[in-house]
């Protein structure tokens, strides 16, 4: 039965829900940190296509309660690669059962607590017992434990149990200078944050005593607690909008007058208040180290308050990505900060020294009352009592006791201490000097961490653990040295963390930031923090919900699907795919598989694994390694020796067991996102030689990126959902002509383009890229089904990488409305293609500018092997030379010698097939016949000797003589010659047996 995803999937749609999503998964996809997943939106839609019949409207489904759906009540799917567990989560919603597979535990542990029945309330009576949980080294609870270890003194009022929401750390690197040696603290700038807080203020309030105007500002701008450090930028630092006003803050009933500094209460143009943003910045001096506030826009040059010292705070020490201003006697030595880790020992590490401290005082973060005048630890209430400040003597103090409690306990506590394999990834930190994962850590984090997990250990509830580890779990991705401070951001307390996974690798921070690792009033993945995740994931499974959008907003659908499976309608197995034990069939296979190297899955996850080994080992076999298992990952990873073709070849052998396990009326449907051809090329290479053949192709935005296209340009990739069939036993026993299968391919995505302007997707117009890769899917869902009995004019099997290049040229053709080529030039090459298309009309293209020109249908590196480009002399190489005819001359005349053409009547076939020898482009005897026009040489022979291409070439001269001035004169000549009809045999005017173009 042919079902919906087959013949449509609501592409609009579904995009316009997945691109938020990106940004806001919903709870339960937010319970751990998990690399490159899709957005849910995208997996309900595949799954109610895979499983619905032709002719249902995927979006009117969406949104229906199908827990007793005859059409997915039961149906059994599996997921090879689950991942994160979007399959496995959404498929559970339609009541579906679920095999879910993935060879690293780690993906395993996720999906296992994401699903996972649990009683909400015993698991908040569990976090309370560990909250309450006695440590031993302190004799405290382990709430009060873990938060002592990050106390600070309000600089406000004086408290001294305010909280530290993040302590600034910054690296040093030693000269590598020999007479120097001095170390530099690795500061990019000298920001800390920068806000933009909104106040209320009454304008243009009048003095009684001088009658000027100003701002009676109602709320304080402040991000620091003491007066004497806040500067204001002496123009233009009253507020955006308000840029030439003086102003002046008190909540009170009286106001000291900014133009004549007397304490008066000023009569109001209105009692209105307005309110107005005040851009404030958080400096750190690198003189005397003080933290400080500038108010107003931040200029190149700033004066400290505490001593004077005048510096640009956007600038430092690094001037270029991985470089050091030495700042010692060596007069500023500009050197490589792997250079200088390279000069410290093996085991050794670069210093680290904190520097700011932001806090969260309760006491500050209480408004005034009106009635009484403002005083001075009251002015950071309307930053809910939060607050930047300096390093102290104290703070130094109370962090070396975390330290030396930390060297004291050690041995008594848990925390990984295995080595870091060598990868692609990990190879960066063992460049580092790291050699243990514990490095990643400083102590007072690795104290805090390591009594967490113990308390969490000794919870009874396994169930109540396991969720409780999880959560410990992601709070590690934010909880180290690898914690980029954003400083930037506008969100409360102005720096987010951004946890060590912000991208999909390991990055050493020259600056970072510590959180208080249980969390206080603010922070991003403290274990407070986590805990509300996880607890709001697991609340979700009993109230889902969807989105959508109404008059351009986002809402939320409740639905009454719940995520609440048995144990026989959930099986997860931490294990290879490529050998499942299980003999039930399966009626669809809806997965996400690796993505070639793009995100090397078993390196990342190590980070995790390691920790939660500690606690698991006891319990779950999968956990015995030291780090997770790579040896069957299906990957390309040149550190481990794997290459695509071991990728394609781990890929095949799992989806050939699929095979054996799918219904013959299933699907097998995935996405699959990559920047690179060859990846894409091993993908469907696999799909093919396991049996199955591509139905249908879908664009859909990914993980990334704001615009989705297949075309190869520099730093732009695609997202794509593709539809699959089971290969019928023998389809594809007799070979099939490339030339007669491209000719069908042309036609059905015609036929395609046809009903994509008929509003076959929707009513809104698909962008360009979108309708590429439609058309695309329709030209391989041909070429895939004849897969291996293909062969061109010379009897060759025709690989996917040549099928797929052409076949992204033929689609080129069809959506190009520019400048379109004739059709007598339908079936030229596809270097000839993109000289005619792109290349004819230009001398020079830049360096940057050949990936995009070539649109995915041949590598620049083609076009220099058959001269048609050159790299440029000028510019320092950063572009090509298009190379001219004449130019060219000489080496055709080489390529052309006597006998290259052999006795060929006919160079394009019964189907307008090339059948030039392979080493010869269409463009070629094109240049050959131009370049001998122009100086003047003998054409007609080879005139007769190209009669088989006869009306190509007239197409040819007459495209060119049209696009570029150049080729007027060589095309004429040429022309002229094509029209002496006595060198050929029929008497048909050759003008009058042109195609239409």
């Amino acid at each position: 039965m042919k079902r919906a995803i087959e013949e449509y999937f609501p592409i609009v749609e579904i995009n316009r829900l997945a691109v938020p999503e990106r940004n806001a998964f919903k709870p339960i996809y937010q319970m751990h940190k998990w690399f490159a997943r899709r957005s849910s939106s995208v997996f309900r839609a595949i799954l109610l296509g895979a499983l619905k019949p032709a002719g249902t409207d995927i979006m009117r489904e969406f949104y229906k309660d199908h827990t007793n759906d005859p059409d997915t009540k039961g149906k059994v799917i599996l997921d090879p690669f689950m991942g994160g567990g979007t399959t496995v989560v959404e498929a559970l919603r339609l009541g579906c059962k679920v095999i879910g597979i993935d060879l690293n535990p780690v993906a395993w542990f996720i999906v296992k607590t994401e699903v996972e029945p649990v009683d909400i309330n015993e698991l908040k009576a569990a976090f309370e017992r560990l909250a309450n949980r006695k440590v031993e080294w302190s004799g405290k609870p382990l709430k009060e434990t873990l938060l002592d270890l990050y106390k600070t003194e309000c600089p406000g009022c004086g408290n001294k149990d305010a909280d530290i929401i993040y302590t600034f750390w910054v690296k040093s690197a030693p000269c590598t200078t020999a007479t120097c040696k001095a170390f530099t603290p690795l500061f990019s700038d000298y920001i800390i944050a920068q806000k933009k807080p909104s106040i209320r203020y009454l304008p243009d309030v009048a003095c009684p005593n001088c009658k000027e105007k100003f701002d009676w500002e109602r709320e304080p701008a402040t991000l620091v607690a003491d007066e004497m450090l806040m500067v204001n930028a002496p123009k233009f630092s009253a507020g955006e909008g308000r840029t030439s006003a003086r102003w002046a803050y008190s909540s009170a009933e009286s106001v000291r007058c900014p133009w004549c500094e007397v304490i008066v209460k000023p009569t109001p143009s209105s009692l209105k208040l307005k309110r107005k943003k005040v851009p404030l910045s958080v400096l750190f001096c690198p003189q005397c180290e003080e933290v400080w506030q500038y108010r107003g826009p931040l200029g190149d040059s700033v004066e400290c308050p505490t001593c004077k010292h005048t510096y640009n705070p956007k600038e430092a020490n690094i001037p270029d990505k991985g470089k050091f201003i030495c700042r010692g006697t060596c007069n500023g030595n500009v050197d490589k900060i792997i250079t200088a880790i390279r000069k410290l020992p093996e085991d050794q590490l670069l210093p680290i020294k904190p520097y700011g401290i932001e806090g969260y005082c309760e006491r500050c973060a209480t408004p005034p009352k009106k009635t009484k005048a403002t005083t001075r630890h009251l002015i950071i209430w309307k930053n809910n009592g939060k607050f930047f400040k300096r390093i102290t003597s104290d703070d130094l103090t109370r962090y070396q006791k975390a330290k030396e409690s930390w060297n004291r306990i050690k041995e008594n506590l848990a925390y990984p201490k295995s080595e870091i394999p060598d990868g692609v990834e990990t190879h960066r930190l063992l460049e580092h000097h790291y050699r243990y994962w514990w490095q990643l850590f400083q102590d007072r984090q690795l104290l805090a961490l390591s009594t967490l997990l113990k308390a969490i250990m000794e919870e009874e509830n396994q169930q109540a653990r396991e969720i409780l580890l999880l959560t410990f779990s992601h709070t590690l991705e934010a909880n180290n040295t690898f914690t980029r401070t954003l400083s930037k951001r506008n969100t409360p307390g102005g720096t987010p963390p951004g946890g060590i996974f912000s991208r999909h690798d390991y990055q050493p921070k020259a600056t970072f930031g510590e959180q208080n690792v249980f969390g206080t009033v603010s922070g991003q993945k403290t274990f407070k923090n986590c805990w509300e995740k996880v607890l709001s994931g697991k609340e979700f499974n009993f109230k889902t919900y969807d989105r959508k959008i109404e008059e351009g907003r986002q809402v939320d659908i409740s639905s009454r699907e719940v995520v609440n499976p048995s144990d026989t309608e959930c099986i997860l197995l931490s294990q290879s795919s490529a050998s499942i034990p299980y003999t039930e069939r399966v009626d669809g296979i809806i997965t996400d598989p690796p993505y070639a190297g793009n995100v090397n899955y078993s390196e990342l996850a190590d980070f995790f694994y390691v920790w939660l080994r500690l606690a698991l080992l006891p319990h779950y076999k999968q956990f015995a390694p030291e780090v997770t298992p790579k040896t069957e990952e299906v990957i390309e990873n040149r550190a481990r020796g794997k290459s695509f073709e071991d990728f394609r070849e781990g890929l095949k052998s799992v989806f050939f067991e699929g095979k054996r396990l799918l219904k013959d009326e299933g699907i097998l449907c995935f996405t699959f996102h990559h920047s690179e051809d060859s990846a894409w090329e091993a993908l469907l290479t696999a799909v093919c030689d396991a049996g199955f053949y591509v139905e249908a192709v879908y664009p859909i935005h990914g993980e990334a990126e704001n615009s989705l296209h297949l075309m190869k340009n520099e730093g732009i990739s695609y997202d794509l959902v593709h539809v699959c069939r089971k290969r019928s036993v023998g389809a594809s026993s007799q070979n099939r002509s490339w030339a007669g299968i491209r000719h069908e391919i042309r036609q059905r995505a015609r036929e395609e383009a046809r009903l994509i302007e008929s509003g076959r997707y929707g009513n809104e117009p698909l962008a360009p890229s979108d309708i590429n890769i439609l058309l695309i899917g329709k030209c391989l869902e041909l070429y895939s089904k004849h897969y291996g009995a293909i062969v061109d004019h010379e009897d060759k099997p025709v690989p996917i990488n040549r099928a797929l290049k052409e076949i992204k040229m033929l689609v080129d053709q069809i959506v190009t409305k520019e400048r379109p080529l004739p059709t007598e030039l339908e079936n030229i090459d596809r270097p000839s293609y993109i000289y005619f298309t792109t290349l004819c009309v230009k001398r020079e293209i830049k360096s940057d500018d050949v990936s995009k020109s070539t649109r995915g249908i041949i590598e620049p590196s083609e076009l220099r092997e058959y001269g048609l480009i050159i790299k440029g002399r000028e510019k320092r190489g950063r572009s090509f030379e298009v190379k001219l005819p004449v130019e060219r001359l000489d080496d055709l005349k080489l390529k052309f010698r006597d006998g290259a053409l052999g006795s060929q009547t006919s160079l394009f076939g019964e189907n307008g097939e090339s059948q030039l020898p392979t080493d010869i482009l269409f463009v070629d005897c094109v240049h050959l016949l131009l370049g001998l026009a122009e100086v003047g040489e003998n054409i007609l022979p080879w005139l007769e000797k190209f009669r088989g291409l006869r009306p190509q070439i007239r197409a040819a001269c007459e495209y060119l003589a049209s696009r570029n001035k150049v080729f007027e004169s060589p095309a004429r000549k040429v022309l002229g010659l094509l029209d002496e009809r006595t060198l050929f045999t029929d008497n048909t005017p050759l003008h009058s047996r042109r195609g239409s173009g």
